[in-house]
Protein backbone atom coordinates (compact mmCIF):
# COMPACT_ATOMS: atom_id res chain seq x y z
CA UNK A 1 0.00 0.00 0.00
CA UNK A 2 1.35 3.17 -0.91
CA UNK A 3 2.11 5.83 1.64
CA UNK A 4 0.53 9.13 1.89
CA UNK A 5 3.84 11.25 0.59
CA UNK A 6 3.71 8.42 -2.63
CA UNK A 7 -0.02 8.72 -3.19
CA UNK A 8 0.62 12.69 -3.16
CA UNK A 9 3.57 12.50 -5.62
CA UNK A 10 1.70 10.06 -8.07
CA UNK A 11 -1.30 12.55 -8.22
CA UNK A 12 1.61 15.46 -8.60
CA UNK A 13 2.54 13.57 -11.49
CA UNK A 14 0.00 12.75 -13.10
CA UNK A 15 -1.45 16.40 -13.16
CA UNK A 16 1.76 17.15 -14.37
CA UNK A 17 1.39 14.72 -17.14
CA UNK A 18 -2.04 16.60 -18.29
CA UNK A 19 -0.36 19.74 -18.70
CA UNK A 20 0.39 19.17 -22.32
CA UNK A 21 -2.48 18.20 -24.28
CA UNK A 22 -0.99 15.51 -26.49
CA UNK A 23 0.57 14.07 -23.84
CA UNK A 24 -2.73 14.00 -22.05
CA UNK A 25 -4.42 12.62 -25.35
CA UNK A 26 -2.12 9.94 -25.26
CA UNK A 27 -2.95 9.21 -21.28
CA UNK A 28 -6.44 8.83 -22.14
CA UNK A 29 -5.71 6.35 -25.06
CA UNK A 30 -3.69 4.01 -23.10
CA UNK A 31 -5.46 4.23 -20.33
CA UNK A 32 -9.01 3.87 -22.42
CA UNK A 33 -7.83 1.42 -24.93
CA UNK A 34 -5.59 -0.89 -22.28
CA UNK A 35 -1.40 -1.69 -23.44
CA UNK A 36 -1.08 0.39 -26.63
CA UNK A 37 2.27 1.29 -27.96
CA UNK A 38 3.77 4.91 -29.30
CA UNK A 39 3.46 4.06 -33.25
CA UNK A 40 -0.36 2.70 -32.42
CA UNK A 41 -0.76 6.10 -30.67
CA UNK A 42 0.62 7.88 -33.44
CA UNK A 43 -1.64 6.42 -36.11
CA UNK A 44 -4.60 7.51 -33.98
CA UNK A 45 -3.50 10.67 -33.13
CA UNK A 46 -2.05 11.65 -36.62
CA UNK A 47 1.66 12.72 -35.26
CA UNK A 48 4.84 11.69 -35.85
CA UNK A 49 5.59 8.63 -33.99
CA UNK A 50 9.04 10.35 -32.36
CA UNK A 51 7.12 13.29 -30.93
CA UNK A 52 4.49 11.13 -29.44
CA UNK A 53 7.82 8.73 -28.26
CA UNK A 54 8.72 11.25 -25.95
CA UNK A 55 5.46 11.81 -24.60
CA UNK A 56 4.81 8.72 -23.66
CA UNK A 57 8.34 8.10 -22.45
CA UNK A 58 7.96 11.39 -20.07
CA UNK A 59 4.43 9.42 -18.90
CA UNK A 60 6.93 6.30 -18.02
CA UNK A 61 9.07 9.10 -16.09
CA UNK A 62 5.91 10.11 -14.35
CA UNK A 63 5.20 6.54 -13.27
CA UNK A 64 1.73 7.58 -15.26
CA UNK A 65 2.12 4.34 -17.10
CA UNK A 66 4.57 1.38 -17.56
CA UNK A 67 6.04 -0.87 -20.14
CA UNK A 68 3.71 -3.98 -20.22
CA UNK A 69 5.48 -6.00 -23.17
CA UNK A 70 7.36 -5.79 -26.28
CA UNK A 71 7.83 -7.28 -29.62
CA UNK A 72 10.46 -7.02 -32.71
CA UNK A 73 8.49 -5.35 -35.76
CA UNK A 74 10.37 -5.05 -38.71
CA UNK A 75 14.12 -5.01 -37.22
CA UNK A 76 12.75 -2.27 -34.23
CA UNK A 77 11.61 -3.17 -30.88
CA UNK A 78 7.90 -2.17 -30.50
CA UNK A 79 7.21 -1.31 -26.47
CA UNK A 80 3.74 -1.59 -25.46
CA UNK A 81 2.06 0.44 -22.63
CA UNK A 82 -1.04 0.87 -19.62
CA UNK A 83 -2.04 3.50 -17.29
CA UNK A 84 -0.77 2.42 -13.55
CA UNK A 85 -3.80 4.15 -12.52
CA UNK A 86 -7.27 4.47 -14.30
CA UNK A 87 -8.05 8.15 -12.07
CA UNK A 88 -5.82 11.27 -12.83
CA UNK A 89 -6.65 11.92 -8.70
CA UNK A 90 -6.39 9.61 -5.92
CA UNK A 91 -9.03 9.76 -3.95
CA UNK A 92 -7.42 10.44 -0.84
CA UNK A 93 -5.78 13.51 -2.09
CA UNK A 94 -9.19 15.13 -3.63
CA UNK A 95 -10.40 16.87 -0.60
CA UNK A 96 -7.08 19.09 -1.09
CA UNK A 97 -7.32 19.56 -5.00
CA UNK A 98 -10.60 20.51 -4.03
CA UNK A 99 -9.25 22.95 -1.14
CA UNK A 100 -6.71 24.38 -3.14
CA UNK A 101 -7.67 24.17 -6.55
CA UNK A 102 -11.54 24.01 -6.44
CA UNK A 103 -12.09 24.98 -10.60
CA UNK A 104 -9.50 22.20 -11.14
CA UNK A 105 -11.50 19.92 -9.27
CA UNK A 106 -14.71 20.89 -10.84
CA UNK A 107 -13.60 20.34 -14.08
CA UNK A 108 -11.81 17.23 -13.47
CA UNK A 109 -15.01 15.41 -12.36
CA UNK A 110 -16.92 16.85 -15.07
CA UNK A 111 -14.76 15.53 -17.51
CA UNK A 112 -14.61 12.09 -15.58
CA UNK A 113 -18.19 11.72 -15.54
CA UNK A 114 -18.50 13.78 -19.68
CA UNK A 115 -16.00 9.97 -20.75
CA UNK A 116 -18.65 7.55 -19.08
CA UNK A 117 -21.43 9.47 -20.98
CA UNK A 118 -19.16 9.28 -24.09
CA UNK A 119 -18.57 5.91 -23.91
CA UNK A 120 -22.18 5.28 -23.53
CA UNK A 121 -23.38 6.60 -26.67
CA UNK A 122 -20.91 5.38 -28.22
CA UNK A 123 -21.66 1.84 -27.66
CA UNK A 124 -25.86 2.44 -27.80
CA UNK A 125 -24.53 4.30 -31.21
CA UNK A 126 -23.13 1.11 -31.87
CA UNK A 127 -26.35 -0.73 -31.23
CA UNK A 128 -24.29 -2.42 -28.51
CA UNK A 129 -25.17 -2.15 -25.12
CA UNK A 130 -28.91 -2.75 -23.89
CA UNK A 131 -29.05 -5.41 -27.19
CA UNK A 132 -25.77 -7.27 -26.01
CA UNK A 133 -26.30 -9.46 -22.49
CA UNK A 134 -22.87 -9.05 -21.24
CA UNK A 135 -23.57 -5.71 -19.71
CA UNK A 136 -24.79 -4.61 -16.16
CA UNK A 137 -26.11 -0.81 -15.77
CA UNK A 138 -27.40 -0.01 -12.09
CA UNK A 139 -28.36 3.07 -9.88
CA UNK A 140 -28.65 2.64 -6.51
CA UNK A 141 -29.57 5.66 -4.52
CA UNK A 142 -29.56 5.33 -0.80
CA UNK A 143 -29.23 7.10 2.38
CA UNK A 144 -26.26 6.47 4.37
CA UNK A 145 -24.66 7.63 7.64
CA UNK A 146 -21.06 9.63 8.10
CA UNK A 147 -20.04 5.65 8.55
CA UNK A 148 -21.56 4.19 5.77
CA UNK A 149 -20.29 6.84 3.35
CA UNK A 150 -16.39 5.89 4.22
CA UNK A 151 -17.70 2.35 3.59
CA UNK A 152 -18.98 2.64 0.29
CA UNK A 153 -16.17 5.05 -0.60
CA UNK A 154 -13.93 1.83 0.32
CA UNK A 155 -16.06 -0.23 -1.62
CA UNK A 156 -15.83 1.67 -5.16
CA UNK A 157 -11.90 1.59 -4.56
CA UNK A 158 -11.78 -2.10 -4.22
CA UNK A 159 -13.88 -2.07 -7.28
CA UNK A 160 -11.84 -0.14 -8.94
CA UNK A 161 -8.54 -2.29 -8.07
CA UNK A 162 -10.16 -5.39 -9.02
CA UNK A 163 -11.18 -4.23 -12.48
CA UNK A 164 -7.54 -3.39 -12.52
CA UNK A 165 -6.61 -6.51 -11.84
CA UNK A 166 -9.00 -8.45 -14.48
CA UNK A 167 -7.48 -5.98 -16.96
CA UNK A 168 -4.27 -6.87 -16.48
CA UNK A 169 -4.41 -10.17 -16.62
CA UNK A 170 -6.63 -10.04 -19.78
CA UNK A 171 -3.74 -8.03 -21.21
CA UNK A 172 -1.08 -10.83 -20.20
CA UNK A 173 -3.78 -13.29 -21.77
CA UNK A 174 -3.86 -11.29 -25.07
CA UNK A 175 -0.27 -11.20 -25.75
CA UNK A 176 -0.02 -14.75 -24.87
CA UNK A 177 -2.37 -16.25 -26.23
CA UNK A 178 -3.63 -13.77 -29.11
CA UNK A 179 -6.96 -13.88 -27.88
CA UNK A 180 -9.81 -11.50 -28.89
CA UNK A 181 -9.99 -7.36 -27.92
CA UNK A 182 -13.26 -6.85 -26.88
CA UNK A 183 -13.14 -3.38 -26.32
CA UNK A 184 -15.46 -2.46 -22.95
CA UNK A 185 -15.99 0.51 -20.18
CA UNK A 186 -16.37 0.03 -16.57
CA UNK A 187 -17.66 2.90 -14.74
CA UNK A 188 -18.47 3.83 -11.04
CA UNK A 189 -19.29 6.94 -9.50
CA UNK A 190 -20.10 7.69 -6.15
CA UNK A 191 -21.00 10.57 -4.42
CA UNK A 192 -23.32 12.87 -2.13
CA UNK A 193 -26.51 14.49 -3.72
CA UNK A 194 -28.28 17.41 -1.89
CA UNK A 195 -30.86 16.55 0.62
CA UNK A 196 -34.50 16.91 -0.05
CA UNK A 197 -35.49 18.65 2.81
Amino acid sequence: MATKAQRRQATVNRLKAMQHPLRAEAFRLIRDRGPMSPAEISRELEVSVNELSYHVRKLNELNCVEEVHSRVVRGAVEHFYRATEQHAVDTEEWAELAELEPVMAETLSDEFMQLIVDDYSASRRASIVALDHEFYITRTPVLLDPEGVEEALSAAEEYEDRMNEIATRSAARRVEKGTLEVPASSSIAFFKMPSHS
